[in-house]
C-alpha cells in the first residue's frame, strides 16, 4: 500500500533495517520509500511520521526545522510520569455494545528506531503491563500490518468480547474488549479503561484494528493481506488501511455463548476513516493510527493525530449517523498538566 512518510531519521532507520534484515525478508530503502513500495506492495509497515503533517487543533504548524520543538529527547532521560499515558473509554450509544480491537505499538529506542518511545532499560515496564516483545531481527504480523522489532505491542484482551465467569457481561460473563450500552444519557465506561483512566506505558502508535483472529475472525468484513511481512505480492484484493475494521456495534441478538460472533441485524462496523485523530481522518493520509508526539511538543502545537507523554486520552464511542458525518470514535487529549491539546470533534456534542 504505502511506506509511512517520515523525516530524515525514519529514512535512516529504513536503511538500517534493509542492511540488517535483507537476508530475512526486506531489501533496499530510498528516500524513505522501500523497494517493496516501489513494486506496488499491498501491505503496510507500521511506523511513525514526524515530518510536517499539518497543524493540530491549535491551528499552528510546526516541524523539525521551524524551531517549534518537534524533536525527541532520549527516552531514558524522561521522568517516570512521562513514561505513561492515561487512557479512558466510554460508550454513549444507548442500544449497542461496543466490541473494539485496540493495539498499542511501542518501538525500542536505538539504531533502528532513534525516535522510539521505549528506553531499553524500561522494557520490563512494558512486559509487566502486558506488552509482547518483538526482538530485534524479527517481525510480527498483525492483521494487515507488519511490526518490525525491536518493538513491543499490546493487544487488549486479544480482542475477546467477554471472558468466562464474573458479572457485567452477557449471560453472566464479564466483558473484556467491549463496553456495555449507555444507560439513557449516562455513558458506560470500559471496565479496564475506566473513568479514572488506566495508566499505560506510553506507546508510539495507537491502532484500532481487527486482525481477524479469535473473536474477530467471524466479524471481520474488510480483507487484509494474508502475509503482510512477506516480500512477494499475492493475488488478492486488499482493502486500504483506512477501510480496515476497527470496532463494531453489537446487540443482545448477536451475543452467543462466546460473545459477538457475527454482525446481525442492526449491528455495524467502523473504520479508521471514522475515528478522530487518525491520519486517515484528520490528515488525509493513509495512516490509520494515532501517534505519540515528539518529546518537546506541547499541547499548543500538537498535530491533530498526536497524543502527549504523561498526558491523558479520553475516548468516546458514539452511534450518530448524520449528514454531514462526523467521527464515531472521538477523543480528547490533554498534557500532563491538564492543558487541552485536542477536544472532541465539534459534531459529536460530547459533554
Amino acid at each position: 500500500m504505502y511506506w509511512p512518510l517520515g523525516n530524515l531519521r525514519r529514512s535512516m532507520a529504513c536503511l538500517a533495517l534493509a542492511a540488517m534484515l535483507s537476508s530475512f525478508w526486506l531489501a533496499g530503502c530510498a528516500s524513505g520509500s522501500s523497494l517493496l513500495a516501489s513494486l506496488g506492495s499491498t501491505f503496510s509497515y507500521v511506523g511513525r511520521s514526524d515530518g510536517d503533517l499539518g497543524g493540530g487543533d491549535s491551528g499552528e504548524d510546526s516541524n523539525l526545522f521551524d524551531g517549534g520543538g518537534r524533536f525527541d529527547v532520549d527516552p531514558c532521560s524522561e521522568p517516570l510520569n512521562r513514561k505513561f499515558v492515561r487512557i479512558s473509554m466510554r460508550n454513549m450509544a444507548p442500544s449497542d455494545y461496543i466490541h473494539y480491537f485496540l493495539v498499542l505499538i511501542a518501538y525500542v529506542d536505538g539504531e533502528l528506531y532513534p525516535d522510539g518511545a521505549v528506553c531499553p532499560d524500561d522494557i520490563d515496564l512494558y512486559t509487566l503491563f502486558g506488552y509482547f516483545e518483538i526482538p530485534e531481527g524479527t517481525a510480527r504480523e498483525f492483521g494487515n500490518f507488519c511490526i518490525v522489532g525491536p518493538a513491543l505491542f499490546y493487544f487488549h484482551e486479544a480482542g475477546q468480547f467477554q471472558r468466562a465467569g464474573g458479572a457485567g457481561g452477557v449471560g453472566g460473563a464479564q466483558l473484556a474488549s467491549a463496553i456495555a450500552p449507555a444507560q439513557g444519557t449516562s455513558p458506560t465506561y470500559d471496565g479496564f479503561f475506566s473513568s479514572a483512566g488506566a495508566q499505560v506505558p506510553v506507546p508510539d502508535l495507537i491502532l484500532f484494528h481487527n486482525p481477524g483472529t479469535g473473536d474477530g475472525s467471524f466479524l471481520k468484513i474488510s480483507t487484509s493481506h494474508p502475509d503482510p511481512c512477506a516480500l512477494l505480492e499475492v493475488a488478492v484484493s486488499v482493502d486500504p488501511d483506512c477501510n480496515q475494521d476497527a470496532f463494531y456495534y453489537v446487540d443482545e441478538f448477536d451475543m452467543l455463548s462466546s460473545g459477538s460472533t457475527v454482525l446481525g441485524f442492526g449491528s455495524a462496523r467502523r473504520v479508521p476513516n471514522e475515528i478522530q485523530g487518525t491520519g486517515c481522518e484528520c490528515l488525509g493520509f493513509g495512516e490509520p493510527w494515532q501517534q505519540l508526539a515528539p518529546s518537546r511538543v506541547t499541547a499548543t502545537n500538537a498535530q491533530c493525530n498526536e497524543f502527549l507523554r504523561g498526558g491523558r486520552i479520553d475516548y468516546v464511542f458514539l452511534r450518530e449517523d448524520t449528514n454531514p458525518p462526523f467521527p464515531q470514535l472521538v477523543w480528547k487529549v490533554t498534557d500532563s498538566a491538564g492543558a487541552l491539546a485536542h477536544d472532541y470533534d465539534r459534531g459529536a456534542d460530547v459533554p
